[in-house]
């Protein structure tokens, strides 16, 4: 079977079929939505800004007008959804924090006793030198840990301190301290 000539009425459908498909243009989003536009979804209270200015007591006007608004159920769901968030912000950062001391300690401990019992000098020299550069880095890293529990701790604790004014009184409002203490 040979292809049909140019022109034939073979031709015609394609070509019709090509202007129909450029006539129907699929439509376009008419919004692109951003990481800004997901944080402005994710709840009616603010969000805790970690760097600059605290916002704490932003917050807490929010939680009174929501308050105002709203039932004492859902203003306690909304102010738990919006704890658990950093709670678990709070939590990630302390135990990120253990983990690399723990692994920094097993690390020495380890290069100490491989050094002893194996003799290469350069090799042990080496390895001291690799292991003090991960432990820099793992200084860096909790010295980041650090700040941002720091913040989150001192933000929870004005937030829960403000919520008295508004007599709400959540006892699971608890704020995690690095020794897995859950109240501070």
């Amino acid at each position: 079977m040979s292809a049909p000539p140019p022109g034939s009425a073979s031709d015609k459908p394609i070509a019709a079929a090509v202007r129909d498909s450029k006539a129907q243009k699929t439509p376009r989003a008419k919004k692109v939505f951003t990481d800004d536009d997901l944080d402005a979804n994710t709840g009616p209270l603010p969000k805790l800004k970690m760097d600059g200015i605290d916002n704490t007591d932003q917050i807490v006007a929010e939680i009174g007008n929501y308050r105002k608004t709203h039932t004492a159920q859902e203003t306690e769901q909304a102010l738990h959804d919006w704890y658990d968030e950093y709670d678990s912000q709070l939590a990630a950062a302390i135990q990120d924090n253990i983990n690399r001391q723990v692994l920094m300690q097993e690390n020495q401990r380890n290069g100490y006793e491989l050094c002893q019992q194996g003799g290469d000098y350069e090799k042990c020299a080496k390895r001291q030198m690799s292991e003090a550069v991960g432990a820099r880095n793992d200084q860096s890293s909790m010295m980041r840990n650090n700040a941002l529990i720091h913040r989150l701790q001192n933000s929870l604790m004005k937030v829960r301190n403000g919520l008295f004014q508004y007599n709400l009184q959540c006892k699971w409002f608890k704020i995690r301290t690095t020794n897995n203490i859950d109240s501070l």
